[in-house]
Order: C-alpha cells, then structure tokens, then sequence
C-alpha cells in the first residue's frame, strides 16, 4: 500500500460519473416499505458493474442487494462487507402525518447539488454513502486489483424503522427485522468484519445504540359529562388524561438521570441512550361524552450495548410509582451492539491506514451522536463479527467529500480483503 496506490485510484475516479450516481440514486423515492425502485437501479448498476448482484428478500418488494468482488486469494484470505440502506425518511401519509408534522413546517429540502454541496435527506441518509462504496469497487476493478478476500456490498432495506407497534403490525410495518438481521441470517455470506456506512464526518465508531418503545398505559373511569366534577385535583383524579402531566414531569425528571446513569463509553465510541416521549392516546376525539377511561404515552428509551431491557423497564417502574393506575408494557426492543476491542483492531487499523493514505489525517473517534443512534453494525458486533460505522460528513456533504468517502473505501477494502499474490509488484 503505497502513495502511489491512491494517486491511481484517484486518477480513475470520475467525478461527474460519481455525481451523476448521487443524484439518480438519491432522487428515486424510498420510504420505509416501498423500497423496490431504489433496489432495482442498484441492482442494474451492480451488474454493469460485474458484481454479480443478488436479491436476499424476506418478501419479494422489500429486497436486499447484494454484490460481490474479489475472493482470488486462498481461503484465510480476509472478507468485508460494506452495506447502506435504502429507505429514508419520509413515506408518512397525510392522516399520519398531521400528527406529526406541524402546520406550515418548511418541506423537506429536495435532492439537489448546488456548487459542489449536496442536499436531500436521501443523500446524506444514506444513499450518498451507498453510492460511494459501490464506486470504490469500480475503482478497484478497473485499477485490476485482485482482492485475495471477498469484498461484499448490500444495499438494504428496513433500517430506519418504524416498528409494529399498536394496530400497524405485519410485514409492511416491519423495519429491521426484514433489514440487516435477515441479511446476516440469509444472506449467504459469513464476513470477518462489516463497516456501516454512513455519514460519521470521517471519524469512526464500533458501537451504537438500542431502543426500547414503552407504552405507559395510564387507568381511570368514563365519567359522563353533566356529572363531571371539575374541583377534582390532578392527583388520582379519575380522568386518567389528567394525571398525563404528573407522569411527563416524572420521566422528564428522570430522563438527565438516565443518560447520566447509563453512559457507555470505550476507546472507540460513547454512547449516551436518551429518552423522549415521541407519542400519546387516547379517548374518541368524535365521542367526548364520556371523558375516557384509559390514555397512553409512548416512550423511546435508548440501549447502551451493556443495558438490560428488564432492567431499564423496573427503573422506570420505580420513576412512576404512586401516578395512580397504571400498566408499562415494552412494545418493541432493540439492543445496542459493541465490537470487541481485540476482534475489531484490525478493521480500525485498515480504515486509519486508508485515512493517513487519502486525508492525510489519523482516524478519529466520532462524536457520541453517532454511537448513540441505531444503525446495522449493531446486528454484526451481536452476532461477534466485528463492525463499525464510517463514512463522509454527514450534514450538507459535498463533492469533495465524495470523493473522498470514495477513495476511503476502496482502500480500506484493499487493506482489509489484500491483494492476490499474482498482484503484488
């Protein structure tokens, strides 16, 4: 691995042809669930390409991508996949999206590259990032390097969620179980490492978060309303919307504790788990009459790698003791992931050497938001293939940094994957 490496990788890199791919990929829309479109034009690329691409689908509209080159060494020779996925945000219909979204809040900023620097939540979300890895192995090929491992790439769906929570269950619901958990287990292919990639600002993490959705259910009477006594204080009133503000104002409380309580930190990564209350029910909007009996908060919870979804549940218990009745059901969970320091060191030690070689930087370690989200390389470091997340700045990218997500990739593929022996000068 010489200076000279780079600058030949460098020179073959088309710059217009990679924009091009960035803005075709990227403008073809992919929200959770209607996947398809995106897949397809991977796919074809993929071909073009000579990667052979494959389909690895839980169901046949929602299907992974996955491409191959390399694997001309002997058999202790190295594999690595890299892998992105292809829905982003976005997708809600408008029943959804009222609740949500407030009237009058600007739109989405559009795929677009404006004097260099790119938008479109696609972009940076992480089909930019994609669309970087799947250059980097045309450079290689067309550099006529012969990996001696196997250089894996997928294009994945199902990442971002949402879950099947309350009413919106099945298949077309699902996030990532039908994402990244289906490829390890039916993608035919057994990776000694795994990079995510996604945008880290060129730093690099090994760990990621979890979550858990809690749904607090709060318990009460239907209470007519000419018999409605409004004296009634808040307190075990049985109205159980009202006690609502007793219950947010313990978990707001709580929340600074938790992050606090539960910081995780390693060489290569802190994650920080947050909490938020992301929803509410309850009651008939259009049949008032009778106040309601029951209401619900939904509370997101975040996962170090070392945290316990029981664990976490009784805390919580103990925060909410004495709001009257009540039932704290864990409606979905997700555990957060770490690489093992030793298993993960050679793959850090690649992506730093591809770092000096291309930025003429060290490898950083990249800032706690990164490893205290949930992103894929959590399924690998569970399943003991080490893995992290690493890819270009992650707001308003640009060309340059492109390019340069570009040329990390490939190198850190060769570092990993090696060079046939009928290569090496």
């Amino acid at each position: 691995m010489t200076d000279a490496l780079t600058r030949r990788l460098d020179a073959l890199l088309d710059r217009d042809v990679l924009r091009r791919r960035i803005l075709e990929l990227c403008s073809i829309p992919s929200p959770q669930g209607h996947e398809r479109e995106a897949g397809e034009y991977v796919e074809r690329w993929m071909a073009e390409e000579g990667f052979r691409p494959r389909r690895v689908a839980a169901v046949p509209e929602r299907f992974h991508v996955v491409g191959c080159l390399g694997g001309h060494g002997p058999a202790s020779s190295r594999e690595l996949l890299m892998a992105s996925h292809l829905d982003t945000e976005g997708g809600l219909d408008p029943q959804d999206a009222r609740w949500c979204v407030p009237p009058g809040a600007a739109p989405e900023e559009p795929v677009a590259e404006r004097d260099g620097v790119f938008t479109g939540a696609a972009v940076a979300n992480d089909r930019g990032p994609m669309a970087c890895f799947l250059m980097a192995g045309s450079l290689i090929r067309k550099a006529g390097i012969r990996l001696a491992g196997r250089f894996h790439m997928a294009a994945c769906p199902g990442e971002i969620g949402p879950d099947p929570v309350d009413g919106r269950e099945g298949v077309a619901q699902s996030g990532k179980d039908v994402g990244a958990a289906y490829l390890l287990a039916n993608g035919g292919m057994a990776p000694d490492f795994m990079i995510a990639a996604e945008g880290t600002d060129f730093a690099v993490t090994a760990q990621g978060a979890g979550y858990a959705i809690f749904r607090l259910s709060l318990y009460g009477e239907q209470i007519f309303t000419p018999l409605f006594d409004a004296s009634l204080p808040l307190k075990d009133h049985p109205n159980p919307v009202y006690r609502l503000g007793d219950a947010i104002a313990r978990l707001h409380d709580w929340a600074p504790r938790f992050e606090q309580a539960h910081r995780f930190e390693t060489a290569w990564g802190t994650t920080i788990p947050k909490v938020q209350i992301g929803a509410i029910r309850g009651g008939l909007p259009y049949a008032l009459g009778g106040g309601t009996g029951v209401c619900a908060l939904y509370v997101e919870v975040g996962l170090s790698a070392i945290d316990r979804v029981q664990d976490i549940r009784r805390e919580m218990e103990i925060v909410l003791d004495g709001i009257g009745p009540h039932a704290l059901d864990c409606v979905a969970y997700r555990q957060g992931g770490v690489a093992d320091e030793a298993a993960v060191t050679p793959l850090l030690g690649a992506i730093a050497t591809a770092s000096r070689a291309v930025r003429g930087a060290e490898l950083e370690v990249a800032d706690p938001v990164y490893a205290s989200m949930w992103r894929d390389h959590n399924v690998y470091n569970r399943a003991g293939i080490p893995a992290v997340t690493f890819g270009p700045r992650r707001w308003r990218p640009t060309l340059d940094d492109f390019v340069t997500a570009t040329l990390l990739y490939a190198r850190t593929a060769i570092e990993v994957c090696g060079v046939a022996a009928s290569e090496v000068q």
